[in-house]
């Protein structure tokens, strides 16, 4: 065997990330309310960890002694004799509990476990809830529960009728005759197998002639998405009035009936963060952490004196030493989180000044490097801290990712950015004549009267991306 030297093996650089490095990171991608769960479950699970009472006895937090570093070299028994030798001498203090939060955090712990059990009604609960108000057999129930089991979250079927029957094992009218019923369920056009059929579902609902409208849908939808209302009156041989009339029924339809059903765990906003006017000077703006959802912590007292013993237990003093130091690099990393993401603040706030009074018409061009090189942290940790992230403005609630956008360059060199485009583009069509709307080559010209210079197909892209029509189809006749 012929050995070598790889001089590779020995130059290569390793960025290795220490274990408050990675608390920092971990802490500094959370929103708020990720955040403000994830301290809760730290004071759970770390008895050493508390927060800071209403009126505390000393309010200096302890730096850790030079030999408070993690150990993990004991055995799972070791942590077990430890923890019950914790419990009974908790059991035992009655002049100073150990944990001066223990009904806080079984409280805590207990509401938590409650709102995981609690849970959004889905839309296929609400179906099956709903077959209880049919006259079904006990073989249409299964044939049904077969259906709704193969309807997904938009409200479509997704199984085909063959295969519902061959998995139940009846006849294709019997499994016919059961999903009509289902598709009589609310939310109108639910179970339908496509666009066409959910639409025309929902129309048949409706308490008036929507016939024409229905023929529409099955065969001629695409014409009457472009607004093609002369050619169908063409077609069908009847008034492009009927035909518009037609049209205006079909834009109020649900194209996703089980949307209403989408679960939301997310949609719920905390900024992070708010910059408001001064009161004493409204050109001045100010900026703040929102921290008043987040607890004070600190290590707890008793466990620091208990630490300090000198014939405490071996295990036991390794336990509370990690539990401490554990409980130490938390707070620190919150603070840094804290600091990091208000520089942030500030500097964007300095670059986007104009957006607070004016809006996004008025954005600069900012990349994530630029706050990153003007504060002095890696363009990576700025990512990681508006991740997911809001700020509270006079303008709304933004996230913060909305106020960085690439830079363009016009035909003069200057810098103009791509969000602002996109903001006085979309509002140069909504402001437009609709019988007589703007072409590409007339929204270049008002562009550039409002000082962006944009070649006509850039404002082409621009107009896919906004989801706007092009001015022929535009066009309201």
């Amino acid at each position: 065997m012929e050995h070598k030297l790889n001089q590779s093996q020995y130059l290569a650089q390793k960025q290795i990330l220490t274990p408050q490095l990675r608390q920092f990171l971990r802490l500094l991608e959370l929103p708020l309310l990720d955040l403000e769960q994830t301290i809760q479950e730290e004071l759970i699970q770390n008895p050493a960890l508390e927060e800071v009472p209403e009126a505390p006895e000393e309010t200096n937090q302890m730096e850790p002694d030079s030999n408070l570093t993690p150990q993990n070299d004991f055995s799972e028994q070791d942590i077990a004799t430890i923890e019950t030798w914790l419990d009974r001498l908790q059991a035992t203090k009655t002049t100073s509990d150990l944990s001066m939060n223990n009904q806080k955090d079984l409280q805590r712990k207990k509401d938590y476990e409650e709102s995981i059990l609690t849970s959004q009604t889905t839309l296929s609960e609400y179906l099956q809830w709903q077959l209880g108000l049919l006259n079904l057999g006990e073989k249409e129930r299964e044939i049904a529960l077969q259906i709704i089991g193969n309807i997904n979250d938009d409200g479509y079927l997704k199984a085909t009728l063959d295969e519902i029957t061959q998995v139940v094992g009846v006849t294709l009218d019997l499994v016919k005759t059961v999903l009509n019923q289902i598709q009589s369920l609310d939310p109108p056009g639910v179970g339908a197998q496509n666009l066409n059929e959910t639409l025309c579902l929902q129309l048949k609902r409706k308490n008036e002639d929507t016939s024409l409208a229905q023929k529409i849908v099955l065969e001629h939808l695409d014409l009457l998405r472009r607004k093609q209302f002369d050619q169908l009156a063409k077609i069908y041989q009847t008034q492009a009035e009927k035909i518009k009339n037609a049209y205006n029924l079909l834009i109020h339809l649900e194209p996703k009936p089980g949307r209403i059903f989408y679960r939301a765990e997310h949609t719920t906003i905390v900024p992070d963060a708010r910059a408001y006017f001064s009161e004493d000077d409204p050109d001045q703006l100010l900026i703040e952490l929102h921290r008043e959802r987040l607890p004070s912590l600190r290590i707890n007292p008793e466990y620091r004196k208990l630490y300090r013993q000198a014939n405490l237990d071996k295990n036991a003093k390794t336990f509370l030493k990690n539990k401490i130091q554990s409980g130490l690099e938390i707070i620190r990393a919150l603070a840094q989180r804290g600091s990091t993401l208000k520089r942030i603040t500030e500097e964007l706030v300095l670059v986007q000044k104009d957006f607070f009074t004016k809006g996004f018409s008025q954005l600069k061009p900012l990349r994530l490097k630029d706050i990153a090189e003007k504060i002095g942290i890696h363009e990576s940790t700025v990512s990681r801290a508006i991740h997911g992230k809001y700020l509270d403005t006079p303008q709304g609630v933004i996230p913060f990712k909305s106020f960085f956008s690439s830079k363009l360059v016009s035909e003069d060199g200057s810098l103009e950015s791509q969000k602002s485009a996109l903001a006085m583009l979309k509002n140069l069509i909504s402001q437009e004549n609709k019988k007589k709307p703007l072409s590409d080559s007339a929204l270049v010209q008002s562009l550039e009267a409002q000082g962006f210079h944009i070649a006509r197909r850039t404002v082409a892209k621009y107009r896919d991306l906004l989801n706007i029509l092009p001015a022929h189809l535009r066009k309201e006749f």
